[in-house]
């Protein structure tokens, strides 16, 4: 008999009723022993996951938001024990991503019958995170955002307190470290991706993949609301490529030295700056359902098809 521990977030904005849990629980696959633990206060699901991977579960299954799905991995990297998600959150990114449905019953067979892979880690400062991580601009909206705004609109509300700060935001001069070399900008925007979806609405890393030890980085350099403008509309397209200002490459490391620039990890607020990103190869297994977020992984037909320039 298998085990597997449901971690769930009573206070994501979209989590299911713990009833409606339990009953998926009764439904799941046979050969599955499995129990369901609330999270109290921010940073217990890491404590739980944690908990579960000393005790031997097979598998630890986020329920909640992206910040729910960090705190999970943080506590099963480097284990043996497996992480899935079940959705409950606000933007649901990775579970988007890794094709898993939104009803809990389905959602809970499609990870029970699915099959385990092995994904880097992205690492800021010591912390791990799993989808990706920014340093400037989303991360100042990230950290201004109002919760009360955030309920009630959701990740619309992110959009618009960008809007609503993009005008009077300013690049930082900042010395970067990447990969033993180093140079000096005037730094908008930092985004380093180990999945490819950006919020659930856009690959802006879009050759990402989870199995190559590195992070695909996009530094964003300028200056004007004209500039941002004009970046802003060519990653709509997916032309951010060979813009003015913008440096695409893969990295094993990246450090960010100047102090006091925001810093995003998964999407939620981590900090500022000093930050140092790296990775951590294969530190997590992740159980998806069978054939999902292929495209995530190197040798599938979609990563062959977009070379690096």
């Amino acid at each position: 008999m298998r085990r597997a521990r449901i971690v769930y977030n009573p206070a994501a904005r979209n989590a299911p009723s713990s009833e409606r849990l339990h009953a998926a629980m009764r439904q799941a696959p046979a050969g599955w022993e499995l129990d369901l633990v609330a999270t109290e206060a921010a940073g217990h699901a890491t404590a739980l996951a944690r908990e579960a991977a000393a005790a031997g579960f097979d598998l630890v299954l986020a329920c909640g938001g992206d910040g729910t799905v960090n705190e999970a991995a943080n506590g099963l990297a480097g284990s043996r024990t497996a992480l899935g998600v079940l959705r409950g959150g606000m933007g649901d990114v990775f579970a988007k991503e890794a094709g898993i449905p939104r009803p809990p019953e389905r959602a809970l067979a499609a990870v029970l019958e699915g099959e385990r892979r092995r994904f880097d880690l992205g690492t800021a400062n010591g912390r791990y995170f799993l989808l990706m991580a920014g340093v400037g601009l989303d991360a100042e909206v990230v950290r201004r955002v109002p919760d009360a705004m955030k309920r009630r609109l959701g990740s619309t509300a992110y959009v618009l307190w960008g809007l609503r700060l993009l005008p009077g935001y300013r690049a930082r001069r900042t010395v970067l470290r990447i990969d033993g070399g180093e140079r000096e900008c005037d730094l908008f925007w930092l985004l380093l991706g180990n999945t490819r979806s950006y919020g659930g609405a856009i690959d802006v890393t879009s050759r990402a993949v989870v199995d190559d030890g590195l992070l695909d980085a996009y530094v964003f350099e300028g200056r004007g609301l004209g500039w941002a403008a004009v970046t802003g509309l060519r990653i709509a397209l997916h032309r951010q490529d060979g813009g003015r200002g913008v440096d695409y490459r893969r990295v094993r490391s990246l450090e960010v030295a100047a102090p006091g620039i925001p810093v995003q990890a998964d999407g939620e607020y981590f900090g500022e700056t000093p930050v140092r990103f790296g990775v951590a190869p294969g530190a997590l297994e992740v159980m998806l359902p069978k054939g999902a977020a292929a495209r995530l992984f190197s040798g599938s037909a979609e990563s062959e098809a977009s070379p690096v320039s």
